[in-house]
């Protein structure tokens, strides 16, 4: 860290900080909390909060939870068998509760979900109220199946009885003889979301329960995302789930393109968008001119390559998820190949490259800055308190599902 403490970084998707026996947060100056969802008891809390420390959260509750603590495996219901008595649950995935289960669950200390929690419609308000986390109610006489299913595989695996059947998330048929058969066994599903032909959904529509139905133009060949130089792989008509990213090169492959809808965010390069638009649609777009180079994570431009675009009469769209430098011998002339950039991270540049690519940001979330400045402020170049970061001895870096500290 530049400011030389002693600072502690956790990142989870829950953070429970409940008894801190051996002082070890005493030995921080810094704190700092990335979590899903956080607990601590009062007195950490005060802790914290003598500290200043930083705690970024979607759901935060200070509370000073007696019990033991027990972690629930994935894919856990809990039933009429369960005992939680003098325990205090967390639960890091979605999690089924049956009727019986809601009233076992009044006799632990509590607990905490971070999916969703689904419960019987009919089941005791009064013995939820220890329960935090989103809560969903299904109907009690429905066969309840958790997550995204195609229906073959939801059928292949349902061997029960219950004609009502209950699926909290995305429903996929594509097949005709699925629907058939749900049919013929005179089954009732509900599900989330819907995702079929427009011909299957007139004919088929009524045997499911949904609300959000996504419905694909008959004919359409259903792919996931699509990166560049994939296009001429795929038939006349597509429909994308997904992104789908070209570049000049595919424009030939998109002419010969009956039809294509993107659910999802198009990438394409600006010669490429009066056609795609002729031929069908997106959720999102991204346009962009020359060559998109999409950065995740970190990467340098000397001036020898960014001279060697310019030769080229190259031209660059900077797409960058993560952190970019340029080097010191870069000049403003050699980034005049560069059309836009957009950032979510850093962005070190020499003041007048800097200046340049200000007037050329299309987006920008994070940091940008001079790394002279920088160096002279720190005594470090930019490179080496990169380098260092991941292993700087003032800092401790946690990232795990769960952080415990009691």
């Amino acid at each position: 860290m530049l400011d030389g403490k002693k600072n502690l970084k956790i990142n989870s998707g829950l953070a429970l900080l409940l008894n801190d026996r051996d002082g070890i947060l005493d030995t921080y100056e810094g704190i700092t909390i990335n979590s899903g969802a956080v607990v601590v008891s009062a007195g950490i809390n005060l802790k914290l909060s003598a500290k200043g420390a930083k705690i970024n959260c979607g759901d935060m509750k200070v509370t000073d939870i007696k019990g033991d603590i027990i972690q629930l495996d994935s894919g856990a219901v809990i039933d009429g068998t369960a005992d939680f008595k003098n325990l205090f649950v967390l639960v890091k995935d979605d999690l089924l509760v049956t009727k019986e289960g809601v009233e076992k669950l009044s006799d632990a200390e509590g607990l905490i979900a971070l999916g969703k929690i689904f419960y019987p419609q009919s089941s005791n308000v009064a013995a939820m109220i220890k329960i935090s986390g989103e809560k969903r109610a299904y109907p009690d006489n429905a066969h309840v199946i958790l997550g995204n299913y195609k229906l073959g595989d939801l059928l292949a695996a349902y061997y029960g009885n219950n004609k009502q059947i209950w699926v909290s998330g995305r429903l996929t048929a594509l097949e005709r003889n699925d629907l058939e058969k749900v049919k013929s066994a005179g089954l009732n599903i509900t599900c989330a979301k819907f995702f079929s032909y427009q011909s299957l959904n007139d004919e088929f529509g009524n045997l499911i329960n949904c609300s959000d139905r996504i419905l694909v133009p008959d004919g359409h060949e259903i792919t996931g995302k699509i990166k560049a130089g994939e296009l001429a792989l795929h038939g006349p008509q597509l429909y994308v789930d997904g992104s789908f990213l070209m570049d000049e090169n595919d424009i030939p492959a998109l002419e010969e393109i009956q039809s294509i809808i993107v659910k999802g965010k198009a990438s394409l390069p600006a010669g490429a968008v009066k056609i795609f638009k002729g031929k069908g649609k997106a959720d999102e777009y991204f346009v962009y001119e020359g060559r998109l180079v999409d950065i995740k994570g970190f990467e340098q431009f000397s001036h020898s390559r960014l001279d060697a675009s310019n030769k080229k009469k190259e031209i660059i769209t900077l797409l960058v998820n993560g952190c970019i430098l340029f080097d010191e011998d870069v000049t403003a002339e050699d980034v005049e190949c560069i059309a836009s950039l957009s950032y979510n991270g850093s962005v070190f540049a020499p003041g007048s490259v800097k200046e340049v690519l200000v007037s050329r940001i299309k987006t920008g979330n994070g940091f940008m800055g001079d790394p002279a400045k920088i160096a002279e402020l720190t005594g470090k170049t930019v490179k080496e308190l990169l380098e260092k970061a991941t292993g700087d001895p003032n800092e401790t870096i946690l990232n795990l599902g769960t952080y415990i500290l009691a």
